[in-house]
């Protein structure tokens, strides 16, 4: 009776509930304990799930590599289609003609900027942010060799443009191609003062390097096809890049070491 009106439990009770509460956080802390030992890892498992991961990561990275140049490459061959068709706008606007050469500043990008809405048409994916421009027009200077006098073709400013009709196999011409990356070049030229401008288009710009023939580039013809090109292939047997039969049959020196033979 004292209990209940006092409202405090008898010694007896209290020391009972004394050991139990003892009794429970003996358990926690062994369980607690219990716990940790069965999360940790030994160092062999650790080596283990490290070696493992690292198998995987071998498997996948080149994987994943291949997938993102193949999607660089459908990338740029879309830009590609969208850059010849703006070409193809500009030479139905000027009688057939492409455009003039009239300075550096004052080339086939700022001759095109009306007929395209993004900046990004002109550049290739693979180049990310190094370049305003992926690719290099076809400059037909063994055209203009033909026509113009030295004094001004020399100058390589010229102000009118080649029309089109004077493509003997649209087909086989290419109008655009991918340019090395770090180039500042704007056209594809042969023999421009001590040299030629083979060096700076990337023919094996997707699926291998400048110098694997496993690799190849995107190019635009005339004909409006756009087409990848395995390396090499644009220039021998045949040269794609002329429209002059010495410059499409008997390719002129494609070294970096001058010459002027070809005229």
């Amino acid at each position: 009776m004292l209990t209940w009106r006092t409202g405090r439990p008898p010694p007896q009770t209290r020391r009972q509930d004394s050991w139990r509460i003892e009794s429970w956080r003996e358990m926690k802390q062994h369980r607690q304990i219990n716990i940790l030992s069965r999360r940790a890892f030994t160092l062999m498992e650790l080596l283990v799930v490290i070696a493992i991961i690292a198998i995987l990561a071998s498997m996948l990275l080149p994987a994943l590599a291949r997938a993102k140049g193949k999607a660089n490459q459908i990338k740029s061959l879309s830009n590609l289609r969208q850059l010849h068709m703006e070409l193809q706008m500009y030479i139905d606007y000027h009688d057939d003609s492409l455009p003039p050469r009239i300075s550096g500043l004052e080339n086939w990008l700022t001759s095109l900027k009306p007929y395209y809405v993004s900046c990004s048409v002109v550049k290739c994916p693979s180049d990310w942010f190094a370049a305003n421009h992926g690719f290099l027009i076809n400059g037909f200077n063994d055209f203009f060799a033909t026509r113009l006098s030295k004094e001004v073709f020399e100058k390589w400013k010229w102000p009118i443009g080649m029309k089109m009709a004077f493509i003997p196999e649209p087909s086989k011409t290419i109008t655009f191609g991918e340019k090395r990356k770090g180039s500042r070049h704007c056209h594809m030229d042969f023999h421009q003062g001590k040299g030629n401008d083979v060096k700076e288009i990337d023919q094996g710009k997707h699926g291998g390097g400048s110098l694997d023939t496993d690799g190849g580039s995107n190019y635009s013809f005339a004909d409006g096809s756009i087409r990848f090109m395995k390396n090499g292939t644009t220039l021998s047997p045949e040269n794609l890049w002329g429209v002059t039969y010495q410059f499409r049959k008997i390719l002129p020196n494609l070294n970096r070491d001058g010459g002027d033979g070809w005229r």
